[in-house]
Formats: structure tokens, C-alpha cells, sequence
């Protein structure tokens, strides 16, 4: 009795020994063949034909997709009907002391600041008013002077009501920017656009364009930046015009969008406002099953069969929070 027990012993030992080989096994095997995550992503591009016109009669069948050079299936495309906000960012060096202030030198001149206001006016008035808008001025830092909201009033209010201080500093278009992507990652709007009405880029943010420009294109966010800057410079110093405009191109394109200079269209800066906005509303919004995380980016690529199309995007699948 007391051999058979010893046995039987050695007996269930190793059926346990053979079962935890069996699970280990399928432990290893189920870890090894699982399929890998997907998470919903959106991008945003705009697309113009073989004239340069954007495209607005764009078709699903027309646009391929692929991440880190892998196919993916299209799920959803939306133009200018899906909800969007919108950051409106001034640089508060080339605003006057007073808010009332807009009008300088013997013939009443408009101004920049009056030009920007109007500006933005015009953008709230005819296209932005229905969604929701955001307002901050920067010198040093960025500083919020309307907080989200959906009434156009309010932020033309709010608009109206910024100024300058006497004798401004340098400002900091970087640190702008960065705040500027970390309040629009607190949304869930698909698509997120900021709006920068400036002067010219400070010498700082020159030396730090290398990481905007990887900031800007990991993020879901869409930059415009209207200009003000004489082409023979500006008196608050900052980088010469050239070099401004060619940093302000390389930064506003990496997201898709783009850089105005008014010193290129004379006094008629409601066609700024315009080619603008028409860039804005022609936008694409795609929808599909990313396998990407936020710690590690994807190479993005947009490509549309139409003959003589052209797309610009983010170079990299932007995380969404």
C-alpha cells in the first residue's frame, strides 16, 4: 500500500509536470501568433489637381493609404462638415498699448494689428462661427484671452480687447506653438487648426526649428501663420524676412498648411483671408485602423490615383490623446 501510494505520487507529479509544459506552450504560442492592436486614426490632407486648383469633388475609390508602407483599409472621408476647432493666436509685440489704438502715423495708415483684427473678423464672420474657437496672445509665453467657446461674438469680443505693452520684448513664436498643441490635444474634435497672425520669427525660435518641425508633425493640428513683416525687416528685431519666410513655408507645410506674408499682397489683405480659408475648408479628413503608437510614429503616406493630383500631409501619423 505504502509503494502504491509512492507511485501514484510520482504519477501526479508528472501530469503536472506535463501540464504546466502544455500551458507554458500555449502561453508562448498564443503571445507569439496574437494579432497586434489598432487604434482608430484620423489625418487631415489637401489635394490639388494637375492647375493647382484644390480638389472638391475628391472620391474614397481615389485615395490609397499606407502605413510604414502597409496598405490600410479606408473607413471614413469627410471634407468641412465634420466638427473643427480653431486656436487664433496674435503676436502681442506688433499690437498697440491701447486696444483702440490701431491707427498710426499723420495719414491714419491701418495698421498691422488693425489688419490682423480684421482679419480675423472676417474669418469668424464667414466661415469659423460655427465652431469652436480659442484666443491667446504670446510674447514670452502664450497667453489665453478666450477660452473655447462656440460664440463668434465672444471671441471677436475677446479679439477686440487685446493690446501690446509699451516696449514689447522679443516674442517666443516656440513656446506659443507648443502651448497652443497642448490645449488643442484636450479636444476631441478630429481636426484642429491653430491660426498665427505675427510679425516676424524671433532668432530663438530659428535655433529651434528642428524640434517644431518634428513637434508640428507628430501632432494632429493644422498651422496657418499670417505674416506682417516689412520686407526690410522688422524693428523688433527677429530673423531677416528672408530666412522668416522660409522657416515660417518649411513649418506651416510639414502639418499641410501654409504661410501668408502681406507684404506680398500689398493692401488687399482680404485676399489673404480668403485663399486662406479656401485652403482650410478644402481639406480632407481620413479615417482608418492604425497599428502605430504614441511613443512611436508611423511614416504616413497619402497618395490619390487622379492624374496630375498632388497631396500634401503630415509626414508621420499624428497620436491622438
Amino acid at each position: 500500500m505504502i509503494r502504491l501510494c509512492v507511485f501514484q505520487g510520482h504519477r501526479l507529479k508528472a501530469l503536472v509536470c506535463f501540464l504546466g509544459v502544455l500551458l507554458s506552450g500555449w502561453q508562448i504560442t498564443s503571445s507569439t501568433s496574437a494579432p497586434a492592436s489598432k487604434t482608430p486614426i484620423y489625418v487631415t490632407a489637401s489635394l490639388t489637381d494637375k492647375n493647382g486648383l484644390f480638389i472638391e469633388d475628391l472620391g474614397l475609390e481615389e485615395i490609397q493609404v499606407s502605413e510604414n508602407d502597409q496598405p490600410r483599409k479606408m473607413e471614413f472621408m469627410a471634407r468641412d462638415e465634420i466638427p473643427v476647432v480653431y486656436g487664433i493666436i496674435f503676436d502681442l509685440s506688433m499690437l498697440p498699448e491701447r486696444p483702440d489704438d490701431d491707427y498710426r502715423g499723420a495719414k491714419l495708415q491701418i495698421s498691422s494689428a488693425s489688419s490682423a483684427r480684421s482679419m480675423a473678423y472676417e474669418l469668424i464672420d464667414k466661415h469659423l462661427g460655427r465652431h469652436t474657437i480659442w484666443v491667446g496672445g504670446y510674447e514670452k509665453e502664450l497667453r489665453i484671452v478666450q477660452d473655447f467657446t462656440a460664440d463668434g461674438f465672444t471671441a471677436k469680443a475677446a479679439i477686440h480687447q487685446m493690446h501690446g505693452r509699451r516696449a514689447p520684448g522679443e516674442p517666443f513664436l516656440y513656446s506659443a506653438l507648443f502651448s497652443g498643441i497642448v490645449k488643442m490635444n484636450t479636444r476631441t474634435e478630429k481636426r484642429r487648426v491653430l491660426i498665427v497672425f505675427m510679425d516676424v520669427m524671433d532668432s530663438e525660435t530659428g535655433g529651434k526649428l528642428k524640434p517644431l518641425r518634428n513637434l508640428l508633425s507628430s501632432s494632429n493640428v493644422e498651422l496657418f501663420v499670417v505674416s506682417f513683416a516689412s520686407k526690410l525687416g522688422s524693428s523688433r528685431g527677429g530673423l531677416q524676412p528672408s530666412m522668416s519666410q522660409a522657416s515660417l513655408k518649411e513649418l506651416t507645410q510639414v502639418t499641410s498648411g501654409d504661410a501668408y506674408f502681406a507684404a506680398d499682397y500689398r493692401d488687399h489683405f482680404e485676399d489673404i483671408a480668403r485663399r486662406l480659408y479656401n485652403h482650410i475648408r478644402t481639406f480632407y479628413t481620413f479615417g482608418f485602423e492604425s497599428e502605430s503608437s504614441s511613443d512611436k510614429p508611423a511614416r504616413l503616406a497619402i497618395r490619390c490615383t487622379r492624374q496630375g493630383s498632388k497631396v500634401k500631409h503630415h509626414p508621420t501619423i499624428a497620436s491622438l490623446p
